[in-house]
């Protein structure tokens, strides 16, 4: 093998390498959820994987948004039984209670299981989304 053959080889195997890490940047114990991406009724990812003791931080990209993972506010929401409920708004607040854009929510999951929450504001529009909590 030539030195510039190498070297391409080299380049395009760092490229590949590059490119993997950077899909896999929100499977880890911790990643963030971006609400309402380009101004649109969605979290992105939809759903996300994290591991026991993991945190995930929602990133508000665009207001009048919030995060219910709160049963007793939208039949849509889900959580493990014996898990306490969270949300952007507090969970004895108001559920309409948006955040402003910029501002961020973090919650830290210590039970196994799936959490389907919702955004409150546009849970009609399809706004749910999903953690998944492994071992």
């Amino acid at each position: 093998m030539t030195g510039s053959t190498r070297r391409r080889v080299l380049a395009g195997l760092g490229a590949a390498a590059t490119g993997a890490l950077a899909g896999c940047s929100g499977d880890g114990p911790e990643g963030d959820v971006q609400v309402g991406p380009g101004g649109a009724n969605a979290f992105d990812p939809e759903e996300h994987t994290v591991g026991v003791g993991g945190t995930v931080t929602w990133v508000f990209a665009s207001p009048n948004h919030n995060v219910s993972g709160v049963p007793d506010h939208s039949p849509r929401t889900s959580i493990p039984d014996g898990t306490d409920p969270f949300a952007s708004y507090g969970v004895d607040g108001s559920p309409n209670e948006t955040a402003e854009q910029g501002s961020t929510f973090e919650h830290t999951f210590e039970t196994p299981g799936e959490y389907t929450y919702v955004c409150i504001p546009h849970v009609r529009q399809g706004m749910v989304g999903t953690i998944v909590v492994e071992e």
